[in-house]
């Protein structure tokens, strides 16, 4: 038996091969940028990218408490650090009141612990909701008999027309009717508007995700528009 496993006893310790990967010593290391190549400046070079390090946490909550809810979601996009922060259910919560302020902070508060399990970042997300910074714009076309000429001819006009519409935050829309285009009309969507401007005002509601908007003319019954999110 001894004989046999002599030969196991001679065998040396086992070898084994390990790729070098350089790479991976470098993690954890900040490394500073250096100014561009043939730069004459001799102050150090800093990446923009970068300043978002620079700033302290407090600085950088301020910032992301004065933007709409809309850049929030593309500065999220940026890092891992501003996805974190923008995750912050207070930018959140006050765009959620602002955007339903109609319905009242209660009836929020209710449905967010009802429907959306206390996230207002979920309830921004999945409920519907009116934009209230930008113009709604419909276009409509009808057709319109035109005179005839020489009594052999019965021409028609394809009429064309747009429709505007602006909500606002607490309730209030203006609604207009024009054959412009949008750069033309924004200029007067607003409340300063004169009536030859023709913009008229209402009040709307929005019941999950059906509007309902009363217009008011002048010397006429309202007229009541119906219209569903998608």
């Amino acid at each position: 038996m001894a004989s046999e496993m002599d030969p196991l006893y001679g065998l040396g310790p086992a070898r084994f091969l390990v790729t070098q990967r350089p790479w991976l010593d470098l993690y954890g290391v900040y490394v500073r940028p250096v100014a561009p190549f043939g730069s004459a400046s001799s102050k150090p070079y800093y990446d923009q990218a970068l300043i978002h390090r620079c700033l302290p946490d407090e600085l950088l909550f301020e910032v992301f408490a004065r933007m709409t809810p809309y850049s929030l979601g593309k500065g999220a996009c940026v890092c891992r650090k501003w996805r974190y922060t923008i995750r912050n259910p207070v930018f959140w919560r006050s765009a959620c009141l602002k955007a339903w302020q109609a319905s009242g902070p209660l009836e929020n508060y209710k449905l967010v612990q009802s429907k959306y399990e206390y996230s207002w970042r979920k309830m921004w997300l999945l409920r519907p909701r009116i934009r209230t910074d930008g113009l709604y714009v419909s276009r409509n076309t009808y057709i319109r008999v035109g005179v005839a000429e020489w009594k052999v001819t019965n021409p028609v006009h394809l009429v064309c027309y747009y429709r505007y519409m602006r909500f606002f935050p607490s309730g209030r829309f203006l609604y207009k009717n024009s054959s412009h285009k949008v750069k033309d009309v924004a200029k007067c969507m607003n409340f300063r508007a004169s009536k030859a401007d023709c913009v008229f005002s209402g009040h709307s509601t929005l019941s999950e995700d059906k509007v309902e908007a009363a217009i008011l003319y002048s010397g006429a019954r309202p007229t009541v528009l119906r219209f569903r999110l998608r």
